[in-house]
């Protein structure tokens, strides 16, 4: 039996399964790798706050009770001089790539659960090293480069819920199915929370379950933004207008405009408080 490495990005598979509208069981999970390959180690990095919550404690205790490693470290508060604000960073990107180099004789298959294409230098690397490589992760909000790229073995989390995800049961315990709901129509509302911001626009948690992308032009700020990210808030929700539904692509993209004036005034504040 081949062996096999697990290396999850946290920060990445928490935003997959928001996007999901699904939870890991990270039993059943470790359950299906070792029916596949012998696993010689699963790490699970995450950033954590000083004082973790309760949850995220019973969550950890979880992860170590199936078998994974926590590589951690905390969350770094960095302040703006100028305008006193607080962003929280922490990121382990370089940390799991050392680690899977430096682990690369342990194992002959590298396992990556995550969507970000900033790791494709560090699979290209380990497929030259003679490995096979496999990335779990979802088209909705995993980078194109990851799944387009025929050299990589992508699998889509998506098809595997009746096997790895935390179960709910029904009438006489039998497992419920997920309601599958049809793609929105334009001119349609609905409201979506963030998934992660980029220079060009917010990707949505939304209803539909599909790519949902707020344009950076669609946000109703004459005030011109030079750093999306740093104006946006995890917490903030947006009330949308569907503007567009492309049904091209193996995952509908969806593009909406920003229906909520109030909304974008405060974004508008925030433009001028850190000018």
């Amino acid at each position: 039996m081949q062996k096999a490495a697990l290396f999850i990005d946290g920060a990445n598979l928490f935003f997959t399964q928001r996007h999901l509208g699904w939870h890991i069981d990270f039993s059943r999970l470790m359950r299906y790798f070792t029916s596949l390959y012998q696993v010689v180690q699963a790490r699970y990095y995450v950033p954590l706050p000083d004082i973790p919550s309760a949850e995220q404690a019973a969550f950890n205790r979880v992860l170590l009770t199936h078998g994974f490693r926590i590589v951690s470290k905390p969350v770094k508060k960095i302040v703006n001089k100028e305008t006193g604000e607080v962003v929280m960073k922490g990121n382990l990107d370089i940390e799991l790539a050392v680690e899977a180099m430096l682990t690369e004789h342990l194992y002959d298959r590298f396992v990556l659960f995550s969507g970000d294409s900033d790791f494709m230098p560090l699979l290209r690397a380990l497929m030259l090293k003679g490995k096979d490589v496999s990335v779990y992760s979802t088209r909705g909000i995993s980078s194109r480069e990851l799944y387009g790229d025929s050299d990589f073995d992508f699998h889509d989390l998506s098809a595997l819920e009746q096997l790895i995800s935390q179960s709910e049961s029904g009438p006489g315990g039998t497992r419920k199915e997920h309601a599958h709901t049809s793609l929105p129509s334009p001119g349609e509302r609905f409201t979506g929370s963030v998934l992660s911001v980029k220079p060009y626009g917010i990707f949505l948690v939304n209803p539909y379950r599909v790519k949902c992308l707020l344009p950076l032009g669609f946000l109703g700020v004459s005030e011109r933004i030079v750093d999306l990210a740093a104006i946006v808030r995890m917490d903030d929700r947006f009330d949308v207008t569907v503007f567009h539904v492309d049904t091209a692509h193996d995952v509908p993209e969806v593009t909406v405009r920003l229906s909520d004036p109030a909304m974008s005034e405060k974004l508008a504040g925030r433009v001028k408080t850190r000018s």
